[in-house]
C-alpha cells in the first residue's frame, strides 16, 4: 500500500467498519488485504466486506458484474465462491493481527428478487447482509451518469414516494440484517431537485420504521456522503434521530469505502450516534 496516502489511526479505537467494498467491487480499488491492513492502522477491531451484488436482469446498472482475479464476470452465485473464500482466508490471517473480518454482502434490491436472496444466504453462510436500493423503474439513480434520466422522470416528492416504498418493502422483508444508505437519492438528488428536498422524507418514516422494527432490520450509520461532498451522512441525522426514537435499531457504522484510505471515514463524529454500549463492547 506504498502508493496510499498515509492513514492515520482514529482517535476512538475499537470501532467496526461495516460497509467495506474491495476489487472484487468493479467500482472499487484495492484488495481485501489492503483494506485489512488499512483497517489495523485505523484502530479498528472488526470489518465487515460487504461486495456489491446487484443482480436485477432488467437493470441498467453499470457496474452488474464481480470482479475475480481482473477478470469481470456476471454476477451469480456461483460467482461469488471466490470472494467468499477470500475473505475467509482474510478472516484466518488477520485474527491474530487483532482485526475480526466478517464476510458480508450489499444486494441491490429490485422487484421480484426475494428467492435470489433466499438462495444466495442457502449457498453462502454470511455474516452480515446489507440491502441498497440504488434503482427506481430499473434505473440507477446512484450511478453519475444515469441519476438525471431517473430524476427527470418524476417530480420529488414522486421520486422519494418510490424510493421509500422499495425500502419500506426491503425492510419488511425481513431478509437482511440492515438497511445501507437510507435516503441515498441525497447523493444526486439535490442537485436536480434543490436543496429542498430534505424534508420530503417525512410522510414515509412511519411506515418504513414499522417495517424495520416488526422484522428486527437496523439502520446503518453511511459516512459516505461526506466523501460525496455532503455534510450530511446516509440517513441523515435526523432520520436517525427519529429512527431510535421509534425504537429501530441503529448498531452499525459502514463507511462504504471503495478504496482502502477511506475505511473508517468520519467515525470519530459518527460513532456518537450508536449507543456506548455497543462502542464499548466492539473490540472484545
Amino acid at each position: 500500500m506504498s502508493d496510499l496516502p498515509a492513514i492515520e489511526p482514529l482517535q476512538v479505537q475499537g470501532l467496526s467498519d461495516y460497509h467495506v467494498h474491495c476489487d472484487y467491487s468493479v467500482d472499487a480499488t484495492g484488495t481485501i488485504e489492503e483494506y485489512c491492513e488499512a483497517a489495523l492502522k485505523r484502530g479498528l477491531a472488526e470489518i465487515c466486506f460487504t461486495s456489491d451484488f446487484d443482480a436485477n436482469p432488467d437493470g441498467d446498472r453499470l457496474v452488474d458484474f464481480i470482479r475475480v482475479k481482473g477478470k469481470d464476470l456476471p454476477v451469480s452465485i456461483e460467482n461469488l465462491g471466490s470472494y467468499v473464500d477470500h475473505v475467509h482466508r482474510a478472516a484466518e490471517q488477520f485474527y491474530p493481527l487483532g482485526l475480526s473480518v466478517k464476510l458480508g454482502l450489499e444486494f441491490g434490491w429490485y422487484p421480484g428478487c426475494e428467492e435470489k436472496v433466499v438462495k444466495l444466504k442457502e449457498a453462502y453462510a454470511f455474516d452480515y447482509l446489507l440491502c441498497g436500493v440504488h434503482e427506481l423503474d430499473n434505473i440507477c439513480f446512484a450511478c453519475r451518469k444515469t441519476a438525471a434520466a431517473l430524476f427527470a422522470k418524476y417530480g420529488p416528492e414522486q421520486m422519494v414516494e418510490s424510493y421509500f416504498d422499495s425500502l419500506t418493502e426491503a425492510a419488511g422483508s425481513a431478509l437482511f440484517d440492515s438497511i445501507a444508505h437510507a435516503a441515498y437519492y441525497l447523493r444526486y438528488g439535490p442537485d436536480y431537485y434543490g436543496q429542498d428536498m430534505r424534508q420530503l422524507h417525512l410522510p414515509w418514516m412511519d411506515g418504513f420504521f414499522e417495517q424495520l422494527i416488526a422484522t428486527d432490520t437496523a439502520l446503518e450509520i453511511n459516512t459516505s456522503g461526506i466523501r460525496h461532498g455532503h455534510s450530511h451522512y446516509y440517513p441523515t441525522v435526523e432520520i436517525l434521530n427519529l429512527a431510535k426514537k421509534r425504537g429501530v435499531r441503529v448498531d452499525k457504522l459502514g463507511s462504504d469505502s471503495h478504496h482502502p484510505s477511506q475505511i473508517g471515514l468520519d467515525f470519530e463524529i459518527a460513532s456518537a450516534l450508536i449507543p456506548s454500549s455497543i462502542r464499548n463492547c466492539e473490540s472484545d
